[in-house]
Formats: C-alpha cells, sequence, structure tokens
C-alpha cells in the first residue's frame, strides 16, 4: 500500500461514505538483526515446516523478530501454529 497511496485515500473514502466498519490491514513486521521494516516471510525449511524468514537478511529466530498479523479479529504479535501460519501465508492481498 505505500507505493499507491492515492487507491488507499480512494478505498478510505469509499469506506467513510459506504461501510460502517471496516479496516486496513498493513504488514510492518521488524527484523531486530537487520532494521528490515516491512514484511517478514513465511517460507517452508528443509523439513517443510513453515518458518518466518526475514527476506533481508534470512534471519529465521522468531526471538529476533517482530511480526504482527489479524487472527481471528485481533490482531496478533505471537507466532502460531503450523495450521494458522499456513492460512496466513495463502491469504489473498486485495490491494
Amino acid at each position: 500500500m505505500q507505493n499507491n497511496i492515492p487507491a488507499v485515500l480512494s478505498v478510505m473514502k469509499f469506506i467513510y461514505d459506504n461501510i460502517m466498519y471496516a479496516e486496513l490491514n498493513t504488514k510492518s513486521d521488524y527484523c531486530q538483526c537487520c532494521g528490515f521494516d516491512g514484511e517478514i516471510q513465511i517460507v517452508a525449511d528443509d523439513s517443510g515446516k513453515l518458518i518466518w524468514e526475514c527476506p533481508n537478511c534470512g534471519n529465521r529466530d522468531q526471538n529476533t523478530m517482530n511480526v504482527a498479523r489479524r487472527s481471528c479479529g485481533y490482531i496478533g504479535t505471537q507466532f502460531w501454529n503450523q495450521g494458522r501460519t499456513q492460512e496466513i501465508r495463502d491469504r489473498v492481498l486485495h490491494l
């Protein structure tokens, strides 16, 4: 959404004019190892387990990254089980 501010403003105006409640969810994760601020990726490790990885430095240590995602209606900042992590990975972005 950072690359298309006019579209974000258009969506916000539509929400304001037409919808009682709506929200825009952004991904502002942070890697404490390299300072990356953006979207930490979900990747499969060698055994097929889904893990979180910094796209900038390759950090996979969950203790040194901050990840926030909407889960069950709330913004969560913990790390999730494999099923929820897969659901988060498979989400479709609309904007």
